[in-house]
This record gives C-alpha cells, sequence and structure tokens, in this order.
C-alpha cells in the first residue's frame, strides 16, 4: 500500500482548496481497494469540523508547520531559505513512513526519499495580473518554474490550464504535465444534507420567499458580481424584480479591506435593490446546497476560473447554469448552460428575463441522470489519480 501525503499548505480562506481535497479523497475511498493509504496534513487552524470531515477518508495529521505565520512555520522558511531544504517537513513525512507527497503548493525538491506531485489550478496571475497588487509577475514565474522542475508529476485541474502552464514551464517539465478535472461530491456523504430543512424554514432563516437565481462565488473581484448586479437593476429598471442571492467570504485573502464588498453595498442601496439581492457571506455547507437545489439557476459570471466548482456541483445535482463566456466554462460545457460575455449586462439581462418568466417544467429524470453521471466521473476521477500515484511510485519520469 502506497502511502500519500496530501500537504496542505495553502491559505485557509482558501476554502476551494479544502474542497478540492475532500472531493478528491472522497473519489479515491470509491475505488482503491486497499492501494492507497491517504493522509492528510493540515494546520492547527482548521476547524475541527473540517478536519472530521476528512477523517472518514484519510489519516488526519495537524501539524503547526502548516500554520501561517507561526514559529514552526517561520522556522521551516528560514531553513528552506539558508539551507535550501525542508528540514522540518520531511522529518514530519518520514515520523509516518510517506513515499509520495501531493498537491503542496510550496514544498518541493525533497530528495531522493520522496516523490513529489504537485496541483496547480490555475494561472489567473498571467491573465489578470491587476487583480493581484504587490505581485512581482516576473518573481511568480521563476518561483513557479523552479517548483516545476523540483516534482514528478504536476496536475492541472483544466485543459486551459494546462496551455497557461506550456507558455511559461522549462521545455523539461512540460511531459510531467497530466490534466485531471475534479469532480464535486454534493450528494455523499461528505456533505450530508439535512433534509428537515425546509423551504419556509431556509426562508425565514436568511429573509427572503419565492423563487431566485442563486450566486454562490466567493466576493474575489475577478468573480464579477458587477455583471449580474448590473442586470438586476436593468431589470427591474424594466418592470422586472428577479431576486439573486449570493452567498461566499466577503474577503479576498489577496487584497486588504472590503472595498469590493462595499461597492456592490452601496451600489444595492443607491439602486433600492435590497429586496432583489440577498448578499448572505459565508452559510453552511448544507445551506449551500439547498440554495442551489431549489433555486431557478446556478450564475457564475466569473471572468476566471481554473476549473470551476459551482459548475461541477450544479452537474452534480443536475441543476442548470448561466455562465460567462470564458474558455474553462466552455470546456466544462455542462448540460443547457446558458452563456454570456462577462461584461454584456444586455446580454445576461435577456437570460435572466427569459428564465424568469418561462413557466417552471419540473424534469423527473433531471436527478436519475445527474446521479448516474455523478457515479460515473467520480470512478473515473479517483481511477485516474491512483494510476498517476502508481506511475509515479514505480518510475522516476523523465527530467
Amino acid at each position: 500500500m502506497i502511502r500519500v501525503a496530501f500537504w496542505y499548505d495553502r491559505p485557509i480562506a482558501y476554502s476551494g482548496g479544502l474542497n478540492y481535497i475532500r472531493n478528491l479523497l472522497y473519489a479515491i475511498s470509491q475505488v482503491n481497494r486497499g492501494r492507497l493509504s491517504p493522509y492528510l496534513f493540515i494546520g492547527t487552524m482548521v476547524t475541527a469540523k473540517d478536519a472530521e470531515a476528512f477523517a472518514q477518508f484519510a489519516t488526519v495529521i495537524r501539524t503547526p508547520i502548516l500554520d501561517r505565520r507561526s514559529v514552526p512555520w517561520f522556522f521551516d522558511r528560514l531553513l528552506v531559505k539558508l539551507l535550501k531544504s525542508h528540514l522540518l517537513v520531511k522529518r514530519e513525512l518520514r515520523k509516518h513512513r510517506i513515499s509520495i507527497v501531493s498537491h503542496a503548493e510550496h514544498v518541493a525538491g525533497l530528495g531522493p526519499t520522496f516523490r513529489v506531485i504537485s496541483w496547480f489550478p490555475d494561472f489567473q496571475f498571467l491573465h489578470l495580473p491587476k487583480f493581484f497588487p504587490g505581485l512581482d509577475v516576473n518573481k511568480e514565474m521563476r518561483r513557479l518554474r523552479a517548483l516545476f522542475s523540483k516534482a514528478d508529476v504536476i496536475i492541472l485541474s483544466s485543459y486551459s490550464a494546462l496551455e497557461d502552464f506550456k507558455s511559461i514551464a522549462p521545455e523539461n517539465c512540460i511531459a510531467r504535465a497530466r490534466v485531471l478535472q475534479f469532480v464535486s461530491q454534493p450528494n455523499t456523504k461528505l456533505n450530508v444534507v439535512d433534509e428537515s430543512e425546509t423551504k419556509e424554514l431556509i426562508e425565514r432563516k436568511y429573509g427572503f420567499k419565492g423563487r431566485y437565481f442563486y450566486l454562490p462565488n466567493q466576493f474575489w473581484i475577478h468573480k464579477n458580481h458587477w455583471v449580474v448586479f448590473k442586470a438586476v437593476a436593468e431589470l427591474k429598471s424594466r418592470g422586472t424584480g428577479i431576486v439573486v442571492i449570493c452567498t461566499g467570504n466577503l474577503h479576498d485573502y489577496r487584497r486588504s479591506g472590503t472595498d469590493y464588498v462595499d461597492g456592490l453595498t452601496e451600489f444595492i442601496g443607491n439602486e433600492s435593490l435590497e429586496h432583489n439581492i440577498r448578499i448572505l457571506g459565508l452559510v453552511p455547507y448544507e445551506d449551500v446546497l439547498f440554495f442551489m437545489r431549489n433555486c431557478l439557476a446556478v450564475i457564475n459570471p466569473s471572468r476566471f476560473e481554473g476549473w470551476s466548482s459551482t459548475v461541477e456541483e450544479a452537474r452534480s445535482i443536475g441543476k442548470r447554469v448561466v455562465l460567462s463566456r470564458i474558455p474553462v466554462h466552455l470546456e466544462q460545457n455542462p448540460i443547457e448552460a446558458e452563456y454570456f460575455n462577462p461584461d454584456d449586462v444586455s446580454g445576461l439581462c435577456a437570460i435572466l428575463e427569459n428564465w424568469w418568466k418561462a413557466p417552471e417544467v419540473p424534469d423527473p429524470g433531471a436527478k436519475n441522470r445527474a446521479e448516474l453521471s455523478l457515479r460515473e466521473r467520480t470512478i473515473r476521477y479517483g481511477e485516474r489519480y491512483i494510476e498517476l500515484v502508481e506511475e509515479v511510485a514505480c518510475r522516476r519520469l523523465d527530467s
């Protein structure tokens, strides 16, 4: 049995990363049959609830080395700078007899004892550098190239990301890249929905009533809430008062302050959209799933995605989506999706107004089709990852 460590060294605020690992571990559990022994290394600041969610799929190890700005974290960084070696990380891995390290962002070049599978969800900074204040793009590319060179395999979440990878990676690293499109699991024990939470209770809890569109993106500037808010205002001025419910982290870990959310909130007030747009912030995941299951459609207006978990979750439950026309959304290609240019308020208005006014016709077979597709995609996803690990364990890929 191959012992694989998922070394989660990304910001805690990056909830999409934790969800990605949850979904991958679940997929592995469905096809493993004793081939892998997954270990998840996380910081001590990750909540007990989050840690428990992983425990059924992996051995969870909590270590302060992964608590950003803690003394062990700084000491590890200092050792890397002075000695060019992750001595603390290697000691922790040896303690648990780990042979392969997977999905770390900053850990690479651990020496011949360990093999490394790196994961890079996207290269957004290449396309939208203005959204990364203070980032030296050339310096970041040099950092990434160094990590690419030290990895045995580089996992990318989409073919769009693969093209970006090819544009910046050293020539001898390109053959190490593998595209592994993740699958979201909203219907598994990983994310249990409380079926007793009725529509009436949810409406009372969050102060809304009736039909709505759902926008579940984090409040990060590239997520492009503005085009949706402007479309809602335009439709209201024409006599069509649609409702959009928004959930997600209100703070962008790349930026200080709340200027993005403050601007959106001010717009709601100025346009008297308090009953049309509800910003709820972070809500329990079971409520996210309730909103998604019961909305008219899920909206993702983002200017950039690595592989949209919003789209994957909607696909997994058979929910329709309205998507910005960006390469990765077209690559994901969910059934019956409608697309609009990220800056096209009028185009989005036409889609939303049509769906709002059209009679709802239930599709009794949609749920069964979604569940069957989800099962097939999950098995394929888990098998591909295990095969990749076995490949790395059997031989060192050509440099």
